[in-house]
């Protein structure tokens, strides 16, 4: 990290577990005051007494209720200065022959949840004066690793062009975007895998898959960057991957 994230107001979606809890923990042990939001009621509402965070139950792709509990934590903060978007979901799946619903799921979840996050987040962000925006993307945004990941692949794909069209929408506006594309991580994203590749998703990513913290650790970097600069991505990869 190369600075402090004392007094930043921050909210996380997925927050209840993997990525988004590690750097919920981090970003409050670095100063910040932070908002959880994820499905699940019960995680979340342990995670911020731990913290002492905020918890806002919300699903990504439920836009009313997203845009209520995004308001409701700037609200209670005072403003938002922050937002990491990595509530995500993972299906290794064929095209051709698997269920669509685990398709529509994916594209409901990465990419509609993606632009409902966004659109309730930054009229808040460019309120504070000098906000950031982290999208949680993938490797798998950068290229397909195999015939199981097409559609995984084309949400991430998704959301690194998100990413990068809203950072030309704010060019007028002091909110960075930071695109975190890593590799195989170890989160109950893999636990929760289904489809008729999952069993060799899941070794995989026990094989080789880093702790989530990792990739908290260069969330916060981001966030914490002096404001002359801006890191357009972050892509990291398991040394054994």
């Amino acid at each position: 990290m190369t600075g402090t994230l004392t007094r930043r107001r921050l909210l996380i979606t997925g927050a209840s577990s993997g990525i988004g809890a590690a750097t919920a923990r981090l970003a409050a042990s670095a100063g910040a005051r932070v908002a959880l939001i994820a499905r699940r009621d019960a995680e979340l509402t342990a995670l911020a007494e731990e913290i002492g965070g905020l918890a806002v139950p919300a699903d990504v792709t439920d836009a009313a209720a997203l845009i209520a509990a995004v308001d409701r934590a700037a609200d209670e903060l005072g403003g938002l200065d922050g937002v990491v978007a990595s509530a995500g979901v993972a299906r290794p799946i064929h095209v051709a022959t698997d269920d669509p619903a685990d398709m529509a799921n994916l594209v409901q979840v990465n990419v509609i949840g993606l632009l409902h996050t966004l659109r309730a987040t930054v009229p808040h962000l460019i309120a504070s004066g000098a906000g950031d925006v982290v999208v949680l993307s993938s490797l798998s945004g950068r290229r397909v690793p195999r015939d199981t990941m097409g559609v995984y692949s084309g949400t991430k794909f998704a959301a690194h062009a998100i990413a990068e069209g809203l950072r030309l929408e704010l060019a007028e506006h002091p909110v960075r975007v930071t695109t975190v594309a890593p590799g195989y991580v170890a989160t109950p994203i893999a636990d929760a895998a289904t489809g008729s590749d999952a069993d060799r998703f899941r070794a995989d990513v026990a094989a080789h898959g880093m702790s989530p913290v990792t990739v908290a650790h260069l969330i916060v970097t981001a966030l914490t960057t002096p404001r002359e600069a801006e890191l357009v991505e972050l892509a990291v990869r398991p040394t054994g991957e």
